[in-house]
């Protein structure tokens, strides 16, 4: 019973990107906090914790140092506070979170009521809203345009949460073109990343009976993720660890694929890997079919 492997597995660029930026501030012996979870992922952030960055939730919270930001980025009202405490600010926000926090400020500043495709409640898409500025909303699916109740000659701009799927992105787009406002501009901040990640996990998914994503839970681009290969097999499970495999999902399974968000570093990609096949050699070729 062959274990498959997505083709994109471990750290995307911006959380590299964002691990490194805060071990930098740590090999320098300063102290720092990080303004939420620099990623959502429990085993890194517990790993940065120890060699001291202290994760708040609250910027009054910091007593001197630096501020870490996440990689999800922030809203700028919260940056000038970081600012006028003195505080030093060390932003890890990943560039293509970045290119979508300027396309929502563009559409804001040209007079467009801009549509956010995503989960209302993550951090990334919190900081969106901000630099969409007055009137920005949030839609989960194309089901919410609709309850939206787009004017006749409404200026919309439509982007999305970075982590999105395009299957859940371009309905909302047909829907809000249905809608007939006056002008519509339409920008894909989806990763090309997450883009990919997605299709490998859907190609894999196709073709074995069980299918692992291994992330945190906390993790949008994790969860999508598994919400893609849910689509193809019921047997998905998403996992923070090997801890998490039951013995159960492999029985009678003739092939196991696994993948990983983009915030999983590989050595937890890896565990899980080696234990699932570890229990298929000690289950023998007669146990597993």
């Amino acid at each position: 019973m062959p274990v498959r492997l997505a083709k994109k597995v471990g750290f995307c660029f911006g959380v590299k990107r964002a691990i490194e930026m805060a071990e930098d501030v740590l090999d320098k012996g300063e102290r720092a906090y990080s303004l939420g979870s620099v990623i959502h992922n429990k085993q890194v952030v517990d790993a940065l914790s120890k060699r001291g960055l202290k994760v708040i939730d609250d910027i009054k919270s910091a007593r001197g140092g630096c501020i870490v930001i996440s990689s999800h980025g922030i809203s700028p009202q919260r940056c000038e506070e970081i600012k006028r405490r003195s505080l030093k600010l060390v932003d890890t926000t990943c560039p293509f979170v970045r290119n979508a926090q300027e396309m929502a400020s563009r559409l804001s500043r040209e007079g467009y009521r801009v549509i956010i495709v995503g989960d209302a409640n993550h951090p990334e898409v919190k900081a969106l809203v901000d630099f969409a500025g007055k009137g920005a909303c949030v839609v989960k699916d194309a089901r919410d345009i609709k309850a939206l109740k787009i004017k006749q000659g409404e200026k919309i701009g439509i982007l999305s949460q970075t982590t999105q799927a395009m299957d859940n992105f371009l309905p909302v787009i047909r829907a809000a073109i249905e809608a007939a406002p006056g002008s519509l501009r339409v920008f894909n901040t989806i990763c090309k990343d997450a883009e990919e990640r997605q299709a490998s996990a859907k190609d894999i998914a196709s073709k074995v009976g069980l299918m692992l994503i291994v992330g945190g839970k906390s993790s949008a681009n994790t969860k999508r993720l598994f919400e893609v290969c849910k689509k193809i097999t019921a047997a998905s499970y998403l996992v923070e660890t090997e801890i998490d495999i039951k013995d159960v999902w492999l029985k009678n399974v003739g092939s196991v694929g696994v993948t990983s968000g983009a915030s999983t570093p590989d050595w937890v990609v890896d565990k899980v890997v080696k234990k699932v096949e570890t229990k298929i050699k000690s289950k023998g070729k007669d146990g597993c079919k």
